[in-house]
């Protein structure tokens, strides 16, 4: 695989909770390309998705969307054949991406499809290898780094919070380093 030819997807999802095995769903989905290590904004893909089932106040708290924001948004059924269309072959570029994939491997199931088996890079896993203390979250390494990132917690601004912070480690590391870091989902 000619790594520098491919086209580096970075994602985020917003979802009813933590735990997609216990019945938690996407709610939003946001997706940023950074190819030749440039973000390129017109083919990017964002959508709310309708989870059909209850979003909890206590999570609404955190990324501010209510079961009236989803309400007309489309099922994931809906969704996920066009976003699975969409991630083709791409990497996969994530802040804590073994969640976010898990969410995608219940998507799939419950759409009747396979599950993407992309390869990826864990910008979480980046940051914990290059630093020796934390925080690692996606807010305090924005405003370390002051990439410009002024919200937090919803899909499309997380997504582009780590398009950004991937771009600083090619900075940083070199393009090289960090794709040493690239693994195969599923594997």
């Amino acid at each position: 695989m000619k790594v520098k030819d491919k086209v580096f997807l970075a994602l985020d999802f917003e979802t009813t909770g933590l735990n997609p095995e216990f019945g938690d769903r996407i709610i939003e989905i946001a997706a940023i390309p950074i190819y030749n290590k440039k973000i390129n904004f017109k083919y990017a893909f964002h959508t709310l998705v309708n989870p059909n089932i209850f979003i909890p106040g206590e999570v609404s708290k955190f990324h501010k969307l209510n079961n009236q924001d989803i309400s007309n948004a489309p099922s994931l059924s809906e969704v996920f054949p066009r976003f699975k269309e969409y991630v083709d072959d791409s990497i996969i570029v994530s802040h804590n991406v073994k969640m976010d994939l898990r969410f995608l491997d219940i998507a799939a199931k419950e759409s009747g499809m396979f599950s993407i088996d992309n390869y990826y890079i864990d910008t979480l896993e980046i940051s914990k290898y290059y630093f020796d203390k934390g925080p690692y979250n996606l807010e305090f390494l924005s405003k370390k780094f002051n990439l410009g990132i002024k919200q937090f917690h919803r899909a499309w601004d997380d997504a582009l919070s780590t398009a950004k912070l991937f771009q600083k480690y090619i900075k940083l590391f070199s393009f090289e380093a960090i794709t040493n870091f690239i693994k195969k989902w599923g594997d």
